[in-house]
């Protein structure tokens, strides 16, 4: 896991260091690190300490590429846990996907509060999957990290307005704190604060992508950050970050990093009492593989063929399709080869007879209507796109 972490670390564009408050975890071996993963207008953080690593949320679903990218890059093979703060589309679109890859998920987790169905909740539906199950998480509750701990903060009370369930944690390791606020809002701010819940912590995940409905002063002059890490696009979403949220920001002598401003994302570190923040790139990706295209989409049968028109065989691990009028996407699993002149066939629960591969949905396909079907590799490049 630390070779994971030392692979981003050999991308750094920026940096900044500065001292922490006084923490319980102060005498913990092991870094906390926080990678803010570039997912546009959405949530996607990858929280690390020792051999624990935690995805909170994951992005829309259309911005799979780009955490399907990262974790290729970081070697993620297996994760504590996959946490969703709140039932958004951008910060659980990404959970159904990630179900279908071959990425060990030792743990799903979601707040007790939820506006909808528990059988209908994005996180039910991922674990489902795979046969699995959901912890639903309630403020006090605690998750190991590392040498440090994984604190629920909030929410407390359950709210109308789901940006207002979102789970706010506080991450503890390295000798400091990281405050992680999910899209939580003014109500629930006043909730924790009222509540003496919001620690004092170097880092802070400002909540809801920076729009102007959350980050009041009092929550500024509780946490005092020094490092602010805002998951927004402008191009998508223009009121975000607001100027009252950065102006407050600089008042508070934040240095604020936004995931917009880096190819890849935000690196935070805590180590030793130290916090350094880096705005990331990838090094050089690998050269993309030739010869995979896709060969026929059967819309009536709902299945879809790739072909290898190549000489060599190609590693499909991790690659996927994507249906582009429903928006459905399916990852082929670890191992997936395709020999030169082969075929591979994927089917899903709706098709009369078994492929290859199945995919774990119903009616992926339109039967009348158009509907593209595109090819990824594991790095979020378009192979291939079939109309």
């Amino acid at each position: 896991m630390k070779r994971m972490w030392m692979l981003l670390c050999l991308a750094l564009v920026m940096s900044v260091s500065a001292a922490l408050a006084e923490s319980p975890y102060e005498g913990a071996d092991a870094p906390l690190t926080l990678f803010a993963v570039n997912v546009g207008k959405g949530d996607a953080l990858l929280l690390n300490c020792g051999a624990d690593t935690y995805l909170i949320d994951t992005g829309l679903r259309e911005n799979w590429g780009d955490l399907s990218r990262a974790l290729a890059v970081l070697q993620v093979t297996r994760l504590k846990g996959v946490i969703l703060t709140h039932t958004d589309s951008d910060h659980v679109g990404g959970a159904l996907p990630l179900a279908t890859s071959s990425i060990q998920v030792d743990g799903w987790y979601a707040p007790a509060y939820f506006a909808g169905k528990e059988s209908k909740h994005p996180a039910v539906e991922a674990a489902a999957v795979r046969s699995e199950t959901v912890t639903f998480l309630k403020a006090g509750d605690v998750l190991p990290l590392g040498t440090g701990r994984l604190l629920v903060a909030g929410p407390r009370s359950a709210s109308d307005k789901e940006n207002c369930n979102s789970l706010v944690l506080v991450a503890e390791a390295g000798g400091g704190r990281m405050l992680l606020t999910g899209d939580m809002e003014f109500p629930e701010e006043k909730e924790l604060l009222s509540a003496g819940a919001i620690p004092r912590c170097s880092v802070l995940k400002v909540g809801n992508h920076g729009e102007d409905d959350a980050t009041s002063e009092a929550l500024l002059k509780a946490v005092k950050p020094q490092i602010a890490v805002i998951s927004t696009s402008t191009a998508v979403e223009p009121d975000t970050p607001s100027t009252r949220v950065l102006t407050l920001l600089v008042a508070a002598k934040a240095m604020i990093y936004q995931t917009q401003d880096a190819s890849s994302g935000v690196l935070v570190t805590i180590d030793g009492g130290e916090t350094t923040a880096n705005l990331m790139d990838y090094n050089e990706l690998p050269a993309p593989a030739s010869g995979v295209t896709i060969q026929a989409v059967d819309h009536q049968a709902d299945a879809i063929t790739l072909c290898n028109t190549g000489s060599s065989a190609v590693d499909l691990s991790g690659w996927y399709i994507l249906s582009e009028r429903g928006n459905e996407i399916f990852v082929l699993p670890e191992g997936t080869q395709l020999a030169p002149g082969g075929e591979l066939i994927v089917t899903s629960k709706s098709s009369p007879a078994q492929g290859d591969l199945l995919w774990p949905e119903k009616k992926v396909w339109h039967k009348t209507k158009e509907d593209a079907a595109a090819l990824y590799d594991v790095y979020g490049r378009l192979m291939d796109r079939y109309e």
